[in-house]
Protein backbone atom coordinates (compact mmCIF):
# COMPACT_ATOMS: atom_id res chain seq x y z
CA UNK A 1 0.00 0.00 0.00
CA UNK A 2 1.24 3.03 -0.88
CA UNK A 3 1.96 6.32 1.86
CA UNK A 4 -0.98 8.47 -0.29
CA UNK A 5 -3.62 5.55 -0.06
CA UNK A 6 -2.60 5.06 3.46
CA UNK A 7 -3.35 8.64 4.22
CA UNK A 8 -6.76 8.52 2.21
CA UNK A 9 -7.90 6.07 4.05
CA UNK A 10 -7.07 7.59 7.35
CA UNK A 11 -8.66 10.65 6.41
CA UNK A 12 -11.47 8.57 4.72
CA UNK A 13 -11.74 6.83 8.20
CA UNK A 14 -11.48 9.94 10.68
CA UNK A 15 -13.83 11.67 8.62
CA UNK A 16 -16.78 8.77 9.00
CA UNK A 17 -16.06 8.76 12.76
CA UNK A 18 -16.42 12.57 12.86
CA UNK A 19 -20.07 12.30 11.15
CA UNK A 20 -20.79 9.50 14.01
CA UNK A 21 -20.07 12.51 16.90
CA UNK A 22 -21.63 15.36 14.52
CA UNK A 23 -25.40 12.82 14.97
CA UNK A 24 -24.76 11.44 17.95
CA UNK A 25 -23.75 14.75 19.82
CA UNK A 26 -25.20 17.39 17.31
CA UNK A 27 -23.88 20.98 18.94
CA UNK A 28 -21.87 19.04 21.79
CA UNK A 29 -19.70 17.34 19.52
CA UNK A 30 -17.05 20.20 19.23
CA UNK A 31 -16.91 20.86 23.30
CA UNK A 32 -17.08 17.41 24.39
CA UNK A 33 -13.70 16.72 21.76
CA UNK A 34 -12.11 19.25 23.03
CA UNK A 35 -12.35 18.70 26.67
CA UNK A 36 -11.92 14.99 26.38
CA UNK A 37 -8.26 16.24 24.71
CA UNK A 38 -7.31 18.16 27.70
CA UNK A 39 -7.97 15.13 29.74
CA UNK A 40 -5.86 13.07 27.41
CA UNK A 41 -3.23 16.20 27.82
CA UNK A 42 -3.16 16.46 31.47
CA UNK A 43 -2.69 12.19 31.21
CA UNK A 44 0.42 13.02 29.13
CA UNK A 45 -1.05 11.00 26.21
CA UNK A 46 -0.47 13.37 23.69
CA UNK A 47 -1.29 10.82 20.90
CA UNK A 48 -4.66 10.38 22.19
CA UNK A 49 -5.16 14.40 22.43
CA UNK A 50 -4.15 14.70 18.70
CA UNK A 51 -6.39 12.10 17.98
CA UNK A 52 -9.23 13.97 19.16
CA UNK A 53 -8.24 17.46 17.71
CA UNK A 54 -8.12 16.12 14.07
CA UNK A 55 -11.86 14.85 14.96
CA UNK A 56 -12.62 18.20 15.89
CA UNK A 57 -11.01 19.55 12.72
CA UNK A 58 -13.08 17.20 10.70
CA UNK A 59 -16.01 18.57 11.83
CA UNK A 60 -15.07 22.18 11.74
CA UNK A 61 -14.30 21.58 8.07
CA UNK A 62 -17.23 19.39 7.52
CA UNK A 63 -19.33 22.41 8.40
CA UNK A 64 -17.36 24.95 6.66
CA UNK A 65 -18.29 22.66 3.68
CA UNK A 66 -22.47 22.52 4.54
CA UNK A 67 -22.20 26.29 4.80
CA UNK A 68 -20.17 26.60 1.78
CA UNK A 69 -22.05 23.91 -0.27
Amino acid sequence: MTLDREITEIHDLTGRVAQHYIEKYGDRALPLLEEAAKVFEVKDNIHGRNRLLRLRDEILIAQMQDVSG
